[in-house]
């Protein structure tokens, strides 16, 4: 069945419908819907799921999944200078940041000084995003998602500011607050400090003073997603 003129409320009183994802047209999001038992012609037509209707311009439209875009990326690469003041003398330093933007969303970001870099780069991370079991398309989905964190049970929390990025949560539900901070903190050192350069002796007294600090607040500013050999996603209930 076809339809231009009925409205989505109308629909919900008699069918169920669940939200499929969101697609952006002009710029906008738009919501797609899976209407079980309530099809029309064009996706049979089309070869697409004929249950999948969108939500437009105050009418519930069927929708076609063939010749748009389902996730329309933006990449935005900037350079800039910057001047410092500092012993009596002008410094001057270059950088560069890149933007990756799905469906008008902020999902990740990296530097790199380099434009060529940061294109090439950009292209890899696309797949790279879709593929990792952390749903950088909508991080709101990890929220309290259970992980293995050092082998350590605990939930995934994701940054409100920082696109990409997540603090972790010990979950204490099996072990002791103390148990896990001294188990955490065994597992991120060395056997031994003997053969540490100075430099590394350096950054281990740093991560000793963050995770105190950490476990004061109860919560580990773990940092971008993808850097997650720590990290076992799959943890069963």
């Amino acid at each position: 069945m076809d339809s231009k003129s009925v409205t989505l409320k109308e629909i919900q009183e008699k069918y169920e419908c669940r939200r499929a994802f969101e697609v952006l047209i002009d710029d906008k999001p738009y919501q797609v819907w899976n209407i079980n038992d309530y099809e029309h012609e064009s996706g049979k037509m089309n070869g697409t799921p004929s249950t999948w209707w969108i939500e437009y311009s105050g009418e519930l439209i069927p929708f076609v999944d063939k010749g748009i875009h389902r996730i329309c990326w933006e990449i935005n690469y900037k350079q800039k200078n910057t001047s410092k003041y500092k012993w009596d003398s002008w410094n001057f330093r270059s950088s560069g940041y890149c933007t990756i933007k799905a469906n008008g969303k902020e999902i990740y970001t990296f530097g790199s000084f380099d434009l060529a870099y940061a294109l090439a780069k950009a292209q890899t991370m696309l797949v790279q995003l879709l593929e990792h079991p952390y749903n950088f398309l909508n991080p709101a989905e990890m929220k309290d998602r259970k992980i293995w964190y050092y082998g350590l049970p605990a939930t995934v929390m994701p940054s409100s500011s920082h696109p990409g990025e997540i603090s972790v949560n010990p979950d204490l539900t099996e072990i002791s607050k103390e148990d896990w901070w001294k188990l955490y903190k065994e597992r991120k050192s060395p056997i031994s400090t003997a053969k540490l350069s100075t430099t590394e002796l350096e950054d281990l007294q740093m991560d000793s003073e963050d995770a105190a600090e950490w476990m004061d607040y109860g919560s580990i500013g773990h940092g971008d997603a993808l850097w997650d050999g720590m990290i076992d996603w799959f943890r069963g209930n």
